[in-house]
């Protein structure tokens, strides 16, 4: 089998092993249909001792350990996908096998039609901060329409709301900062190698929505009405989130945040459904832009 044969088996695996507990026979069927299905051009193999094979393969690519239940002779894979990187890889692959249906999705499946702009960039971006190389390109500020010329030593590609950044040291003032991909143009890598900078972005980000940490993070209590709490349940906010009172009335979190405008703006998303209990600082915020926009329609 190709090796993109191999990968495919390896996700399907994880793919039913992730929702349903099997035992060999029923993952055998599961995986061996989802193959079939698919236009590879190839003779499948899928024994006992090829799942054997599997499982290591996918413990040492992916980190995902797959156990047996001697009891109900199942296998299964017991705890949630940590890794962000590899639960969004299960996500888009079984998205991308539904979307290969082509014209028989085509009334079944709707795609968002607005797309963040700069996606183009991510390999060669990646490309360079694998290989420590400098990179220049035109940066556009949208607030004022500043146009510059960066170089930066790019460190990371960092996702948030849909849109792509890059983190990187600039050249012009040694510091970290993030650039939109979508404000960025002619983008060069050059040939001028650096030595890797120290910066841990998991860190840096840690307490951040979005991509702004220019304010000292604070905890945030805020109030949603029961139907948004049901939203906000399903759906964090923040990993920092946390259920303070959950009743039939309201729901109640608590958040460790930079209050930033990126923040602010999510926070008005939910007009009349939440309230912002604490910090005072931020309910001033809120009244503010709220009394500005009524001043809009009168």
């Amino acid at each position: 089998m190709a090796k993109v044969g191999f990968y495919k088996r390896y996700l399907y695996i994880i793919d039913r092993l992730k929702t349903v507990p099997s035992d060999f026979s029923e993952l055998h069927k599961y995986v061996m249909q989802r193959l079939e299905n698919d236009d590879l051009d190839d003779k499948f193999e899928f024994s006992i001792r090829t799942f054997d094979r599997d499982k290591k393969d996918i413990f040492d690519l992916f980190g995902i350990l797959i156990q047996y239940n001697r009891k109900d002779k199942v296998y299964y894979i017991d705890e949630e996908i940590e890794d962000p990187s590899v639960s969004r890889m299960v996500e888009a692959f079984s998205i991308h096998q539904a979307l290969k249906e082509g014209d028989k999705i085509s009334t079944s499946i709707y795609l968002e039609s607005r797309k963040a702009s700069g996606t183009n960039l991510i390999s060669g971006i990646l490309y360079a901060i694998q290989n420590n190389f400098q990179i220049t390109f035109t940066h556009t500020k949208f607030w004022d329409m500043e146009i510059t010329q960066r170089t930066v030593k790019p460190i990371a590609i960092k996702e948030s709301q849909h849109r792509w950044y890059l983190i990187a040291q600039d050249n012009k003032d040694g510091s970290i900062k993030n650039f939109g991909f979508d404000r960025i143009s002619d983008l060069r890598i050059s040939d001028t190698k650096f030595k890797p900078v120290v910066f841990d972005v998991e860190k840096a980000y840690k307490h951040a929505f979005g991509v702004e940490t220019y304010a000292p993070e604070q905890k945030m209590v805020l109030e949603f009405s029961w139907q948004q709490g049901n939203y906000i349940k399903s759906f964090p906010l923040h990993s920092s989130q946390k259920i303070i009172t959950d009743t039939q009335e309201k729901l109640v979190i608590q958040l460790l945040l930079h209050p930033t405008n990126d923040f602010t703006m999510e926070l008005m998303r939910f007009g009349a459904e939440v309230k912002v209990i604490e910090p005072e600082v931020l309910r001033n915020t809120i009244k503010d832009r709220v009394a500005n926009m009524i001043k809009l329609y009168k």
